[in-house]
């Protein structure tokens, strides 16, 4: 790969994402306001800023680029539900409870808060549980709003020009509709249950929620935003290969033709277990995948994936255990042989399995900055 001259953290992860030249690896990793949880106490809670302190090229998460609903964010994740359907939702204590109303009955969701984590809830009590809900839950779905999702271009141009040259605003989709049953509104046991004894009706739920998420892509391309990615969070820990294959690819290639049709970059947030996905993978029709994973969080290390998935725009490679490590020069040797097995390859960006972990120290991020400085250098 020959290399560009210097380049900004911007144009450095652009052209990563469109597997072009850079100058040197780019160094992406995945920070959020957990990463920072444990911080020294005067370090800026502000993700932008942190990230010029850490040395990161930032791609920052979660930009609005279109207007969805503060009520009910899980219920309501892939589309709001309109008259005679309404949702609540109430904050008390350590529990967020959410409500869907129906006219033939009422769903509860309920999550919890807990130190370890902070600000992501974690479900307690799914909002479908049985073949009961699963009808009130349909009968919701059946009055999905069919208006496309209002654009937010203010919010995403007013925090990707804060950002600058530091790096760039991604815009989120959600889940597609099989994992955001299993994900958040009905856990896996109920999902699976659900759909073996009633797989025409289940089908039909995913269908109708496709569709709306169709409307969210479609609005997502028509917005600001040159990076979009989908929080999929695939895993053989949640679903075989020919689920995949059946209930998630189709769709999220649908997803890909109309985010590309737009040129926007595509990837698939997908931080859990890969290997036995590793052929669809790479038919599938999105640009990459974000976030990748290797043990103990996943099972397809950042350079196995490389030859694995030609073509395809890889982010991650590094697991939480290793940010977390105290011993630094067993770090830099694990990351150093790390670069070295994937620079070759166009279109990989360092970065982290999934969130970069609370209790990551200051020096690891100067460390992983001067690794991808020197080992990561193409000039």
């Amino acid at each position: 790969m020959s290399a560009p001259a210097a380049m900004t953290s911007r144009q450095r992860i652009l052209a990563a994402l469109r597997r072009q030249p850079v100058d040197r690896l780019p160094f992406a990793p995945l920070l959020d306001y957990y990463t920072l949880r444990d911080m020294p106490p005067d370090f800026p809670l502000d993700i932008t800023e942190a990230a010029r302190l850490l040395g990161c090229d930032l791609m920052l998460r979660h930009v609005p680029a279109i207007q969805t609903s503060l009520v009910g964010i899980h219920l309501q994740f892939l589309g709001q539900f309109a008259p005679p359907v309404s949702v609540g939702s109430e904050l008390t204590g350590e529990h967020l409870i959410e409500t869907l109303i129906t006219p033939i009955g009422k769903l509860t969701g309920v999550w919890g808060f807990s130190d370890a984590v902070g600000w992501i809830p974690h479900p307690l009590k799914r909002a479908v549980n049985d073949y009961d809900e699963m009808k009130v839950f349909h009968y919701a779905v059946d009055h999905l709003s069919t208006e496309p999702p209002a654009p937010d271009d203010d919010t995403f141009l007013r925090t990707d020009a804060a950002i600058g040259d530091d790096g760039v605003a991604t815009a989120s989709l959600g889940n597609s509709p099989f994992m955001y049953l299993i994900e958040m509104a009905w856990g896996i046991e109920s999902t699976y249950y659900l759909l073996h004894d009633h797989r025409e009706e289940v089908e039909d739920i995913l269908a109708k929620l496709h569709a709306s998420l169709r409307r969210q892509a479609e609005a997502l391309a028509a917005s600001p935003a040159e990076v979009v990615i989908q929080y999929e969070n695939t895993s053989s820990t949640l679903l075989s290969p020919a689920i995949f294959r059946r209930y998630c690819l189709p769709y999220l290639n649908e997803y890909a033709d109309i985010l590309q049709g737009a040129g926007k970059v595509f990837l698939v947030h997908m931080c859990g277990k890969l290997k036995a996905f590793a052929a669809d993978l790479a038919q599938a029709r999105f640009d990459g995948i974000a976030d990748i994973s290797p043990a103990p969080t996943g099972d397809l290390p950042l350079d196995e994936a490389a030859a694995a998935l030609p073509g395809k725009v890889l982010v991650g490679g590094i697991d939480a255990t290793t940010f977390v490590n105290p011993d630094l020069e067993a770090v830099r040797a694990e990351v150093a042989g790390l670069i070295e097995r994937v620079k070759a390859r166009p279109g990989v960006l360092l970065g982290s399995a999934d969130t970069t972990p609370r209790g990551t120290p200051v020096e690891t991020f100067h460390l992983l900055r001067q690794l991808v400085e020197t080992a990561g250098a193409y000039r």
